[in-house]
């Protein structure tokens, strides 16, 4: 009997039987640290795996986990081209980002994996500077970084419009609808850099072979008319015009040092030119120089207000805040006098001002520019009437570029006729007062 008592206890052990009824509630599941109570639980996989992921000894060592400081462009953490891939390849040109971004939205478009497009891209642009970029952003999406946070470190490769987009895309979704529209964009610059290139040769053929015509005549031909004119001053006794001393003083300086002095003086002012450009002093002076020159300022202007308004429609079509498209509209534009009056813009909308009339008291774009973005804040489809403006405008360039030779050609014509006039008088005129000397 006393051993039955002591056994009537006994039941109690399997007490902790009720205890999974009780334990899977919400609350406590989550909660249970217990490892006595880990290994009858069926969701036991998913625990496993979640501690398998930051695992430090593991993980780590097979994928490199990034911080956020890690992702922003550094030039001292290795990222962007080499001095090699600089004398090698060069820099990324429009051309291939414009063809960089239309394959890789085909590539999107088709469901290929972001990794393989990558690959596919850096196989078809290895020969360009383009090929180790794709490579080394390849590599960064194998090790965890997104395709903005990857590009973020290329900034000699990707600007900052292209960089704000992705991530706008990468956020919103469409990317391929925003890489197609960054490639249009890019074409529009190539296109027009092309035009303004083939529309320049002949222009600059001209002025270089004028250049090196008025140099061999400085150097071989006005020093013997130089000598015929002391002749003549001598034989008249009288003073030789200005135009006369002139030709003489030049024809000495270049026979003396000035053959040599003036190739170099010409260059050196080139290069001296394009440094003091490099200055932010110098840009700002020379950019609003320019605008002042004959045909050029008029083309500079078109130029700017194409690519302001290309580039606000753009962002403000793929949702970026007025601020935010402001700001990297200002970063886009060329000419300092432009960016100002963006930044400016900026601060007035900000205040609570409204595009188109903050835009006008800038005074940097015409009436057109300014009825057409009223119209579109009435309407409600401001980044449609700035691409309307911007292809309106865009078309005026492509005309003027086309025009240039044409407009350059009667001022080389008249700079070269200046000089031969110069020189017809500096040799005729002590004549004819030779002659009327004679007759008095």
């Amino acid at each position: 009997m006393d051993f039955d008592d002591e056994e009537t206890p006994t039941p109690r052990r399997p007490s902790p039987v009720p205890t999974p009824k009780s334990k899977p509630k919400p609350t406590r599941q989550p909660a249970a640290a217990d490892p006595d109570a880990l290994p009858p639980r069926a969701p036991a996989p998913e625990r496993q795996t979640f501690q398998a992921a930051p695992n430090p000894s593991e993980a780590d060592k097979a994928r490199p986990r990034r911080s956020r400081s890690d992702r922003e462009p550094n030039p001292e953490r290795g990222g962007g081209p080499n001095l090699f891939e600089r004398l090698v390849f060069g820099s990324v040109s429009s051309h291939h980002l414009a063809l960089f971004c239309r394959q890789f939205s085909s590539y999107t478009d088709a469901g290929v994996d972001l990794i393989k497009s990558l690959n596919g891209l850096k196989t078809q642009f290895a020969r360009t500077a383009l090929g180790p970029v794709l490579g080394r952003l390849q590599d960064a999406v194998r090790q965890g970084d997104n395709i903005s946070d990857a590009m973020n470190r290329e900034p000699q490769a990707f600007d900052k419009l292209f960089l704000s987009m992705m991530r706008v895309a990468e956020s919103r979704g469409g990317v391929p609808e925003t890489l197609r529209s960054m490639a249009d964009h890019y074409e529009a610059r190539v296109r027009m850099i092309r035009q303004a290139r083939s529309a320049m040769i002949y222009p600059v053929i001209v002025m270089f072979i004028a250049f090196g015509v008025m140099l061999l005549i400085s150097i071989f031909v006005l020093p013997k008319f130089a000598d015929l004119l002391k002749d003549i001053a001598g034989r008249s006794g009288g003073d030789l015009p200005f135009a006369s001393r002139a030709l003489m003083a030049i024809s000495s300086f270049m026979t003396g040092q000035g053959w040599w002095l003036v190739p170099l003086t010409a260059f050196g002012s080139i290069f001296a030119l394009f440094r003091f450009y490099a200055t932010k002093p110098g840009k700002t002076m020379l950019d609003e120089m320019s605008l002042y020159i004959p045909v050029l300022g008029a083309l500079l202007r078109k130029i700017d207000t194409t690519r302001f308004a290309r580039t606000l429609s753009v962002l403000l079509e793929a949702g970026v805040d007025i601020g935010s498209s402001l700001k990297l509209t200002s970063e886009v534009m060329r000419l300092a006098p432009y960016q100002k009056a963006i930044r400016t813009t900026r601060t007035l909308v900000m205040d609570g001002s409204e595009l188109s009339e903050a835009l006008r008291q800038t005074n940097r774009f015409t009436p057109d520019v300014m009825a057409i973005i009223e119209s579109g804040e009435e309407s409600g489809k401001v980044p449609l009437s700035l691409e309307k403006l911007a292809d309106d405008y865009e078309e005026q360039v492509e005309y003027t570029i086309k025009n240039l030779g044409q407009l350059v050609q009667p001022l080389i014509m008249v700079m070269l006729g200046f000089v031969v006039l110069f020189i017809i008088l500096a040799v005729i005129m002590p004549y004819i007062s030779m002659i009327t000397s004679l007759t008095r």
